[in-house]
């Protein structure tokens, strides 16, 4: 019997620490490292915001050349 091999998606969750502040209009959210900064109008707004642009970020980063990459990321 042969194997067979199986490719899909696997999603890895890593935390990032960013920083969210509350002001007139709504809330921001700011991390560094990558350098991303969202807006919400609430604080779990802003957080889900922070979230999707974050795996864009990495989705991005991972998506170009391998070399470029590995020594982005180093």
């Amino acid at each position: 019997m042969t194997s067979q091999i199986v490719n899909l998606p696997v999603t890895a969750s890593i935390p990032i620490n960013c920083d969210f502040w509350s002001e007139d209009d709504g809330w921001k959210g700011l991390c560094k490292s990558p350098s991303v900064a969202v807006r919400g109008s609430s604080f779990e707004d802003a957080k889900k915001n922070m979230a999707a642009e974050l795996q864009a970020q990495i989705e991005r980063i991972l998506c170009e050349d391998p070399k470029r990459s590995a020594r982005r990321i180093a």
